[in-house]
């Protein structure tokens, strides 16, 4: 034991002290910090109010269109009498584009068009056609004596509250939103440090190095040392990414008028138009109702249950891991035996839509307690209350499955670092476990 303490220690050391990790944990959080952050700043008013010249033949859209100005679009009419002049024009002028509505029977609209120097953005031409064909809907409604208003009051927007028995608010988005990147976030760690095991063993055993190592200590404490050290370091890594990103948004959030912002964005979306209004607010409230069930998730039990799964799935794989690269020679030939090992994982992450859409079914059960999918499935279940024996059944069987693949990992890492130039193959690898020394 005293050996896998003095090689975990020499692993943790050797990494934390690198460039690469410093700059990994202090610019990270940076980047967390940035996609909260810059949402907010872009809607600060950065992107300018962009003025649409209307070449109106029919003479009706003019006036309805520059009832829907806003702080992105404006419109405004077209002095020219021709088009071929009215887009020369448009080089000379400030206008971002022109809007080209030619006669047509209002009920065939067609050959409308836009004419920009540059090719207009996806945003700016989504929202003119929508409020084109708004403006052509309201014409129709028109003619055919029906109130737009009476219409819009027929519509009936509701927000259905979900509630448990308890009476306590739960929210199914939020609690998608906590499982699933709960799951990436251990998705992710297994490939990335299981990554760097690999990495280390290979570059060992291909300066050498491994069979000094290999005459002071076992093959086994060997293995075990490297991937606690190395778990260790993803540890320290994530929670200086939480601690650091938390102080960062804390630190950059009142410097954000966020109250100005929201009313800005309500200003622009609703206008004078009272039933958008009504949406809008039915959307915040439904916001803030996901927030207040905030406080009715069990982040204790998550953040556990997560600790659990992330140290146990990145074991477990790492093991694998390491027992590939002690068997090759390079990063390349161990490419090979990665494919197969990692498959589990990537089918239980491909799986998440299907395990969020039934978090009780069969499919989610099963892969929640088999060994190589749990850390990611039951995960994105954890939030949807899993019952405790479940829990406990997952638990256990990872545990179980960790201790059969250090085992056979160890099997496999004891023949194969002091193995050279040999083609590796799966039927080999079986031998190996069984070979006696």
């Amino acid at each position: 034991m005293n050996k896998i303490w003095i090689i975990l220690s020499r692993e943790y050391i050797t990494r934390v002290r690198k460039r690469t990790f410093l700059l990994m944990t202090l610019l990270t959080p940076f980047l967390f910090a940035l996609l909260f952050i810059l949402p907010i700043l872009l809607t600060l008013g950065l992107e300018s109010q962009k003025v649409v010249e209307v070449f109106d033949e029919n003479k009706i859209f003019l006036d309805k269109l520059q009832l829907k100005n806003d702080k992105r679009l404006k419109y405004v009419g077209s002095k020219e009498t021709d088009l071929e002049k009215a887009k020369q024009s448009l080089k000379k002028n400030d206008n971002y584009a022109v809007l080209y509505i030619p006669k047509f029977e209002i009920e065939n609209p067609k050959g409308i068009q836009i004419f920009a120097e540059k090719s207009v953005s996806i945003e700016v031409e989504s929202q003119i056609t929508s409020q084109v064909e708004k403006t052509i809907e309201d014409i129709r409604f028109l003619k055919s004596g029906i109130d737009r208003q009476t219409l819009d009051k027929i519509k009936t927007n509701i927000t259905i509250d979900t509630r448990k028995l308890s009476g306590e608010e739960s929210s199914a988005g939020l609690a998608f939103a906590i499982g699933f990147g709960a799951a990436f976030l251990i998705y992710l760690s297994v490939f990335l440090y299981g990554a760097q095991v690999m990495r280390g063993v290979v570059e060992e055993k291909s300066n050498k190095i491994i069979e000094v190592i290999i005459s002071s200590v076992k093959p086994f404490e060997l293995l075990m040392g490297k991937i606690l050290g190395v778990a260790l370091v993803g540890l320290t890594q994530f929670a200086m990414w939480i601690i650091l990103t938390f102080a960062i948004v804390s630190i950059a959030t009142p410097f954000l008028d966020t109250k100005k912002i929201a009313e800005q964005q309500m200003e622009e979306a609703v206008g004078k138009n009272e039933k958008v209004k009504e949406q809008v607010n039915k959307q915040s409230a439904k916001v803030q109702g996901a927030l207040g069930s905030l406080a009715n998730v069990p982040i204790t039990k998550i953040i556990v249950t997560f600790l659990f799964y992330f140290i146990f799935g990145y074991l477990m794989y790492s093991a694998l891991f390491a027992a590939v690269a002690s068997a090759v020679d390079t990063e390349m030939e161990a490419q090979q035996f990665v494919t197969p090992i990692s498959m589990p994982l990537i089918i239980a992450f491909v799986a998440a839509q299907a395990i969020i859409r039934d978090p009780d079914g069969q499919v989610a059960f099963w892969l929640s307690i088999f060994p190589l999918t749990s850390p990611v499935v039951m995960m994105i279940r954890m939030p949807f209350e899993v019952p405790m024996w479940q829990l406990i059944l997952s638990m256990v069987l990872l545990v179980l499955g960790f201790v059969g693949t250090a085992w056979l990992a160890g099997r496999i890492y004891r023949v194969g670092i002091l193995s050279h130039g040999e083609k590796v193959t799966y039927k080999k690898l079986w031998n190996w476990i069984f070979y006696k020394m």
